[in-house]
């Protein structure tokens, strides 16, 4: 299946959901941030709940997402637009964790708790709003779904999942289900029931279905409608060689000659893809000559 975003109503206006896929885009971030399992575990399910996130609170603009315990994983952090691109990163990549009693990958002990989960929304014009709630367990769906319940007062069901084999990253995915307004008791009934039974997202994934055969498997009992097709989704990240040369012009011009001058260039990584860039020496001077022009 390939990796894409899948929106859905249900007829009597009492659920809105998003579902997505994202095998590839979470297996391209492992491939960039060379991820331990436990660490591909992590950011899949991040990765996987900003782009639900994103097509759930914006129509334009960027939706930040930073999960901050106490775990040996540190910082995990991901970028999603509407538009379907995602980009993320784990402080420390290597890290490798023991199964936990359920024979899963320990996100939650990873991540850590007592923490905090932090999201920015970005609607590209105005302040960005952001926003902080305490991690509920640090398995990742648990604290969105937090977020959500706080900051868009309706109540909320996320699952997101990633599952590793030996051979990579096999499925990844996960959906968001918001109970609007005139639902019931019932319809939260009707829907944990139906999840208890379908077993885990990536099950139904790894059985081959299309995101509207599993969100119907999902939402069985319910007259569900997709809104549009399903959007394309892909890890992009916006660095390039331009940005990473534009950046370099704040620095001081006695620090881009030493530059030059002892290392013989400037190098820099993106956090966000883990690519590095490299400005060569000329260019640098280049700059420094220029110091003068480009302060006035």
């Amino acid at each position: 299946m390939e990796d894409g975003l899948l929106k859905a109503i249900s007829s009597d206006g009492t659920i809105r959901a998003v579902i997505a896929s994202t095998t590839q885009l979470v297996a391209e971030a492992r491939r960039r941030h060379k991820l331990s399992f436990t660490a591909t575990a992590a950011l899949g399910r991040a990765l996987t709940g900003g782009a639900l996130v994103a097509a759930v609170v914006l129509k334009e603009g960027q939706v930040t997402l930073k999960f901050r315990g106490n775990g040996p994983l540190g910082k995990v952090m991901v970028d999603a637009s509407p538009e379907g691109t995602v980009r993320g990163f784990v402080e420390n990549p290597q890290v490798e964790l023991p199964l936990n009693s359920l024979g899963n990958f320990d996100v939650g002990q990873a991540i850590g708790m007592p923490g905090y989960l932090h999201v920015t929304v970005d609607r590209g014009y105005g302040i960005p709003y952001s926003s902080t709630v305490e991690l509920a367990s640090g398995e990742v769906g648990e604290d969105i779904n937090r977020y959500l319940v706080n900051s868009e007062q309706s109540g909320s069901i996320v699952i997101v999942g990633t599952h590793l084999s030996a051979k990579g990253v096999e499925a990844a995915g996960g959906l968001i289900v918001q109970l609007l307004p005139d639902h019931t008791e019932e319809t939260i009934c009707q829907i944990e029931n139906n999840i208890t039974t379908f077993g885990t997202f990536t099950f139904l994934m790894r059985r081959g279905m299309s995101l509207d055969e599993m969100l119907q498997r999902i939402l069985n009992g319910f007259d569900v409608q997709p809104l549009g097709g399903v959007k394309p989704l892909r890890f992009y990240c916006k660095c390039s060689p331009e940005r990473f040369f534009e950046a370099l012009k704040v620095l001081d011009k006695k620090d881009l000659i030493e530059m030059a001058e002892e290392d013989g260039q400037a190098e820099g990584r993106c956090h966000f893809c883990n690519e590095m860039y490299y400005v060569a020496k000329d260019r640098l001077l280049d700059l420094a000559r220029n110091y003068g022009s480009r302060q006035g």
